[in-house]
């Protein structure tokens, strides 16, 4: 009869925690955010408000739009793959919500363990260092149909990033 006690308790503990660790987790639902035709709406709307207010961007095949700081021009080659490189930046939602920031982020160039979105890896390669630039990344270059955390599938993202040192 202990024994069975002893079982119990632990499969209470265990079911416990099986309903924790999944509550924690992101829905995997790509419907529980934006929608692909959501996303390209917003897109198209913020090309209407550049063209509006007759702001000049760029835009490279796999569909990054970009401003580079005609203010912030740097010097010397632009990042490239292997390049410890240091940035100040800011990412935020299409609002303008910010999500993430750091005035001191370092990290390798597309190294395995950088981690980092597609569209960052791909734009930050027009860069050099002191050189800014503000850059849409599609879902498609972020975190895809699915999100990550408080990041909603289908969602564009927006980062300005300055290159603070190249080594």
């Amino acid at each position: 009869m202990k024994n069975l006690n002893f079982v119990f308790k632990y499969f209470v503990l265990l079911l416990f925690l099986a309903a924790f660790v999944s509550s924690c987790m992101k829905s995997s639902d790509p419907s529980s955010g934006n929608t692909a035709e959501t996303e390209a709406a917003q897109i198209k709307s913020w090309k209407a408000k550049m063209k509006s207010e007759n702001i000049a961007y760029d835009s490279t095949a796999t569909k990054i739009f970009y401003v580079i700081d005609k203010t912030k021009v740097g010097t010397g080659p632009n990042v490239t793959t292997g390049n410890t490189v240091t940035v100040k930046y800011t990412g935020t939602y299409m609002d303008g919500t910010i999500f993430d920031s750091s005035d001191n982020f370092t990290y390798v160039q597309k190294s395995s363990s950088s981690r980092m979105i597609a569209g960052w890896e791909e734009g930050i390669e027009l860069l050099n260092k002191g050189a800014k630039g503000t850059f849409l990344f599609p879902s498609s270059l972020a975190y895809g149909p699915y999100g990550y955390y408080s990041i909603p599938g289908y969602t564009p993202l927006f980062f300005v990033i300055e290159v603070v040192d190249i080594k």
